[in-house]
């Protein structure tokens, strides 16, 4: 499985890849939604699923999900947001009209980040 990790916290991305092991998954990782679109504008290959945050330096997550959605590559690329805001914050009200395939509130353990993950590609 392809998995794009789209996550400013260089701490949380190492307990990302826990989640997926090296061996059945390819992980690509930016540190925020600029950095995760031009990575995105070089690839022939679109993603299996993109794991998200929402608050990041440069471009949050609602920028990145719009301006993902412009691409055909990506556009139905299935979204996991994972974050540690309150399910009511208007960023998570944003994304729910978006077309996510699901919300992961933060801290996940990460065999339940895999979980939802595989559900949201239809495993």
């Amino acid at each position: 499985m392809r998995l794009l990790i789209v996550e400013d916290s260089a701490l949380i991305r190492s307990v990302t890849r826990l989640a997926f092991p090296a061996a059945a998954h390819q992980l690509t990782e930016a540190e925020n939604g600029r950095q995760a679109l031009e990575l995105l504008d070089r690839t022939l290959q679109p993603f299996d699923a993109i794991v998200l945050d929402l608050r990041m330096p440069e471009m949050n997550g609602v920028e990145f999900i719009h301006a993902l959605r412009q691409r055909p590559l990506h556009r139905d690329t299935p979204i996991v947001v994972a974050s540690s805001e309150g399910e009511a914050c208007d960023l998570h009200q944003a994304v729910r009209g978006l077309g996510v395939a699901a919300i992961v509130k933060k801290p996940w353990k990460p065999h339940e980040l895999a979980e939802v993950v595989r559900r949201a590609c239809g495993g």
